[in-house]
């Protein structure tokens, strides 16, 4: 039987840890708009974590064993964990001034989407999405990007990349066939050669409102 560790108890720790890091980094950011930062630098590191734990790279992917792994690898390594988080910050605070814009009315939010390029879903991308091991795919993806030294934002850049990739397979082939390429590697392989591209680009991958009436 393994040991019991408190999942959410490490988390929290780490937000914390995250949040004294953050607010040190951006001491002149509103309070508001710091809180929407550490959110999404919370789901990063945790991604770091587990990739640089291994835990993405476990055969036969089960999300409570590997909630399990890497809480004891927070609470084990807690102070080379905090000494990490430092380093990371400067790191991924870098990467989130080139990726990410925080919007934080409508508005500006339509305005800022009109200027991207987005795509159009392929018309049975949702059932493709649910046939397929979506979670593998997902962990996958972040873990490609994190090789690429892509630190901020990763579900939602992954998310969006998965749902390009996916339309632009069901696109030329159709669902049935799509879903047989995808089971030879073909979607896998697209994600790996647009992740690699990304070097190339030097504009916002994502856009994010901001949400100036919540509580904290």
């Amino acid at each position: 039987m393994e040991p019991y560790c408190n999942f959410d108890a490490a988390v929290e720790n780490v937000r914390e840890l995250l949040y004294d890091v953050l607010s040190d980094y951006y001491w002149d950011m509103p309070r508001r708009e710091l809180e929407t930062v550490v959110d999404i630098a919370l789901r990063d590191f945790l991604h770091y974590l587990a990739y640089k734990s291994g835990v993405y790279f476990t055969k036969r992917f089960k999300e409570d064993r590997a909630r399990l792994r890497l809480c004891a690898y927070i609470m084990e390594r807690w102070g080379k964990i905090s000494e990490l988080a430092s380093e990371w910050v400067v790191m991924w605070s870098a990467k989130w001034r080139q990726r990410v814009r925080l919007v934080f009315t409508d508005d500006e939010f339509k305005k800022a989407a009109m200027g991207e390029e987005g795509f159009k879903p392929h018309k049975n991308l949702d059932e493709f999405l649910s046939r397929i091991d979506h979670l593998s795919l997902q962990l996958f993806t972040v873990s490609q990007l994190i090789r690429a030294g892509e630190l901020a934002g990763l579900d939602q850049i992954a998310d969006y990349i998965i749902r390009e990739e996916a339309s632009a397979l069901l696109d030329r082939y159709g669902l049935e066939k799509a879903l047989e390429k995808y089971k030879e590697g073909a979607l896998a392989e697209r994600i790996v050669r647009k992740i690699r591209g990304l070097g190339k680009v030097s504009e916002p991958l994502l856009i994010i409102k901001v949400d100036l009436t919540r509580s904290w």
